[in-house]
């Protein structure tokens, strides 16, 4: 098997500089500060406290998803549909429920065939 090496143009620049717009900054910036100014729109108190409950509970559902999905891997969301059925089989609903918003994290597709497949 042939190994075939070019070197660099130059030298000193490497060969990407070339291909890029002069004009675009490259450098880094984070926009997930919050802005100083007063807010775009106004919600009520009640609003405010459902939208964070919503936000705090989809942020646990990703983390228990991308933690079984680190221990698992690439097969995470067929595990996760089996504990789903297994859970449902049971007669465990809360447990069917929380295994099929991992499954729906991970692969929406295959929650959707699953959550349809159980409520038949």
């Amino acid at each position: 098997m042939t190994i075939r090496f070019a070197a660099a143009w130059g030298g000193t620049t490497p060969a990407i500089a070339r291909s890029l717009c002069l004009s675009a900054p490259l450098g880094a910036v984070n926009d997930n500060t919050r802005r100083s100014g007063p807010p775009l729109r106004t919600v009520s108190s009640d609003m405010a406290s459902a939208v964070d409950a919503n936000l705090a509970e989809s942020e646990a559902a990703l983390a228990a998803a991308l933690m079984h999905f680190a221990r698992h891997g690439l097969s995470a969301a067929t595990r996760a549909r089996t504990e789903a059925e297994t859970a449902h089989a049971s007669g465990n609903v809360k447990a069917s429920a929380h295994w099929l918003e991992i499954c729906r994290q991970l692969d929406r597709r295959m929650a959707a065939a699953a959550t349809r497949r159980l409520q038949a």
